[in-house]
């Protein structure tokens, strides 16, 4: 995909959060809050990382980047995977969106780069804001779970937080028609 498309993808998906916080606080919350421990969610999150870690990134290897050790590298991937379900399994989910956002954080990076300064740099804000939540949450993933406790003690908070999200979306998707 191109920079059009991320832009527009990554406005839709951070637009519909945005407004989903902002229709309905409570409801986004508490399934937020539920998503953090849910088996199934862990389950699904850590296959589709690994898949696409396996896919986009073992695949294309070349030999001097370990090309040789494909299958190794794949082998280990998978421990890891299957590793961290049975032996970590406190907050995989929170863990495991973090490795989707990080992955879909370098393909977004990937299509921006190279391009002019002035249409990529508030895709590429965006993208490293992300960056920066998906490393802090997925080291500490029960922080989370105390800005969810935050973020219901107050719905005014809520609803301004997704009423930004939302305008940042809708940013995002006047910009990307100058591109």
């Amino acid at each position: 995909m191109n920079l059009y498309y991320f832009t527009l993808t990554t406005a839709l998906m951070i637009g519909t959060m945005g407004i989903f916080l902002c229709i309905k606080p409570e409801k986004t919350l508490g399934f937020a809050h539920g998503l953090m421990r849910s088996q199934k969610a862990a389950i699904l999150f850590l296959l589709i990382g690994l898949i696409w870690f396996l896919f986009k990134h073992v695949q294309n290897l070349g030999e001097a980047e370990f090309g040789d050790y494909k299958y190794v590298i794949g082998f280990i991937a998978t421990g890891v995977a299957l590793s961290s379900y049975f032996f970590i399994n406190d907050f995989l989910s929170v863990r495991a969106f973090c490795i989707l956002a990080l992955l879909y954080s370098r393909e977004v990076l990937d299509a921006a780069f190279l391009q002019e300064p002035q249409s990529r740099l508030f895709l590429v804000s965006a993208i490293y804001f992300i960056i920066i939540l998906s490393l802090y949450f997925g080291a500490w993933p029960y922080r989370l779970r105390d800005l969810i406790k935050h973020f219901n003690a107050n719905s005014k908070k809520v609803t301004l937080l997704g009423a930004i999200i939302f305008i940042y979306a809708l940013l995002l998707i006047v910009v990307s028609f100058n591109y």
